[in-house]
């Protein structure tokens, strides 16, 4: 049984971004949690908010109305409580190979029911119901989303909406708390397990770079120490952090999450696709260890020195053998040019070592 409802939809350049199926402010709470961090964007999300809090959204330029249908009977099952009274706001992720839409059901009050997300591309059904059961694993970690069903045959799942306001781009002490929540206890990692994967993948691509250094940059992924073992997220960033009413920190957009992981990951994503996406200037490695909130996470897990090189290396290298995929080729150049940085950082500093 399907059920027609007015669809207002919000484009971005050319596509549809943002589709909001019922009345427009009952979709604020959903609004508002978004927040862009350009300037331009900023503004022209304000006014989209202001229209839809005076149900004026169809006045505004560009935004166009039309019929839209919802399968009733599929919500009705996985959805306890589900009501055709309901407005759905839709928001089309970015083109990737694991691109979703998800999906917001606000009740009649206004409160956000579920989050549900459904695959537009063969991975991202793969990716979603990842999610789903890393955040079923992780169900007694304070502040995370919860499971409410996944749809293996559809590769489409949902959980719990938690309540919260956009983050801005700064690393905080919230930040070091919602990793450490990710220690795995009593588990245990090294990183000279990771070197032969990262190498099989590299004999496997074609990329511009010379073996010699590629040599380099895999010896420092030696490091025998056993580490403290981490649920990694791999996509760690202002974007997919919300601030709690308590002020913590919740992590959102689990798809590629792995469950047991190397320590460190979270926070190299952290800064190096900021400096990418906001044209930073280029100095992460300096940012990385110079940063005294980072100096208290490397004490509190009794992560040596010595062993940061190896482990931004192996993010390096990891994103650099995504990137080799990717349809932009500034990722693949800007990844480069920072192996490049920290295996020059290294010889710099074997130079000065006292002999």
């Amino acid at each position: 049984m399907s059920f027609d409802r007015r669809m207002s939809i919000i484009p971005q350049g050319s596509e549809p971004r943002w589709m909001i199926i019922g009345i427009p402010r009952k979709a604020l709470p959903v609004l508002r949690s978004w927040r862009p961090f350009k300037l331009q964007s900023q503004l022209k999300w304000s006014l989209v908010k202001s229209a839809c809090s005076m149900n004026a959204l169809s006045r505004l330029p560009g935004i166009t109305c039309e019929t839209a249908s919802l399968n009733a009977s599929y919500w009705h099952k996985w959805l306890p409580g589900f009501s055709q009274d309901w407005t759905a706001v839709i928001h089309v992720g970015n083109p990737s190979h694991t691109r979703k839409a998800i999906l917001f059901f606000v009740d009649e009050d206004a409160s956000v029911k579920a989050v549900a997300k459904i695959p537009l591309t063969s991975e991202a059904g793969k990716a979603i119901l990842n999610e789903a059961t890393v955040l079923q694993h992780l169900h007694s970690t304070r502040d995370l989303p919860k499971t409410l069903f996944q749809d293996s045959e559809h590769g489409i799942a949902a959980q719990t909406w938690l309540e919260g306001k956009a983050v801005s781009r700064a690393f905080g002490q919230a930040h070091v708390e919602l990793l450490s929540h990710l220690a795995q206890e009593d588990e245990t990692i090294r990183l000279c397990d990771h070197r032969t994967e990262i190498a099989a993948n590299f004999e496997k691509l074609d990329l511009p770079f010379k073996r010699s250094r590629l040599s380099q940059a895999l010896d420092l992924l030696n490091f025998e120490q056993q580490l403290q073992a981490f649920v990694e997220h791999r996509d760690f960033a202002p974007w997919n952090l919300k601030r709690l009413g308590d002020g913590s920190l919740t992590l959102l957009d689990w798809e590629w999450a792995v469950e047991k992981s190397l320590p460190w990951q979270d926070i190299c994503r952290f800064f190096y696709i900021q400096d990418f996406l906001f044209q930073g200037p280029g100095k992460v490695w300096e940012t990385l260890t110079g940063h005294p909130l980072l100096q208290t996470y490397l004490r509190r897990f009794d992560i040596p020195l010595v062993a940061l090189p190896g482990l931004t290396m192996h993010y390096l290298l990891r994103v650099l053998c995504m990137d080799s995929t990717s349809s932009d080729p500034r990722s693949t150049e800007y990844t480069m040019r920072q192996i490049e940085m920290l295996l020059n950082a290294q010889s710099g500093a074997h130079r000065k070592a006292p002999l």
